[in-house]
């Protein structure tokens, strides 16, 4: 807690910047026992609340990766299986390469029922190529941020005190300041809490599984490989015609070069 009277020394100081030196000292003195005297006082029950036994808080994710039957089913049995277990479809995503169908499904459930739920997902389908569940403990993180914003209200409770006391317009703006400040790192840590909260609450499941479409590996018979045979023959022919359309104009003077040659030489033949 020295940081936080240290903080408070020069605001104190400035308070007190029209009166004697003896006056000054001694109202410093005063105040600053007063103030240590409060964030000791107040901050006792958060002392007692460290040395006790702390609820547990832990943050609970899983994974589960599995090959489907028929995907539309199993699809129908999640969302039939989630509305048992206090849980919900935070994303999904559908995936069809034209060879294999895929779902990534990412599930919220209530940490109380995330060991029930992953069980019971587990369970889907016969053949289930990964699984792993972790659990993050994260108390220490939870009391200290919760601890933190307590103690960061207590101390702008104090600098709002002593903005009362304020003598001139230097001390209320330094005192002002300060108190910004303060409140910018108290939102700053009670949007870590609540994002923390949300993790601890409810856990996530990601769910990702697939189906692959049967008519990709049958062979091809012998007249779906002739006909497709003729087909891309057909195709380069009319792709060398169109290479022969672009380069007409190369045509005409290959043919004319030609033409001019033939008559060169039958003039020559000729003249002897």
């Amino acid at each position: 807690m020295k940081s936080l009277y240290l903080l408070l020394i020069p605001l104190i100081l400035f308070s007190c910047s029209n009166t004697s030196p003896e006056m000054d000292m001694m109202y410093a003195d005063n105040v600053m026992r007063e103030v240590a005297d409060d964030i000791e006082t107040d901050l006792a029950p958060v002392q007692q609340t460290n040395n006790a036994e702390l609820t547990k808080k832990l943050i609970k994710t899983g994974t589960i990766h599995f090959q489907s039957e028929s995907i539309a089913q199993d699809y129908e049995k999640i969302k039939r299986i989630l509305s048992k277990y206090d849980s919900y479809i935070g994303s999904e995503n559908e995936t069809n390469t034209g060879y294999q169908i895929r779902y990534d499904i990412s599930i919220r459930v209530a940490s109380k029922n995330y060991d029930s739920l992953f069980n019971k997902l587990s369970l889907l389908s016969n053949n289930v190529e990964f699984k792993s569940s972790n659990i993050e403990d994260v108390t220490e993180r939870y009391y200290d941020l919760k601890t933190r914003i307590r103690n960061e209200k207590l101390l702008e409770d104090k600098y709002i005190a002593l903005l009362k006391r304020a003598a001139t317009i230097k001390d209320v703006l330094e005192i002002e300041r300060s108190i910004n400040e303060i409140r910018n790192e108290i939102e700053s840590a009670e949007g870590s809490f609540k994002y923390l909260s949300k993790q601890i609450s409810y856990s996530t499941i990601q769910l990702n599984f697939y189906e692959t479409l049967p008519d990709y590996y049958k062979p091809d018979g012998f007249w779906s490989r002739v006909s497709n045979a003729i087909g891309g023959g057909w195709q380069e022919f009319l792709s060398f015609l169109v290479v022969l359309a672009q380069g007409w104009p190369f045509i005409i003077l290959v043919v004319l070069g030609i033409y001019i040659f033939r008559k060169r030489r039958s003039f020559k033949l000729n003249k002897k």
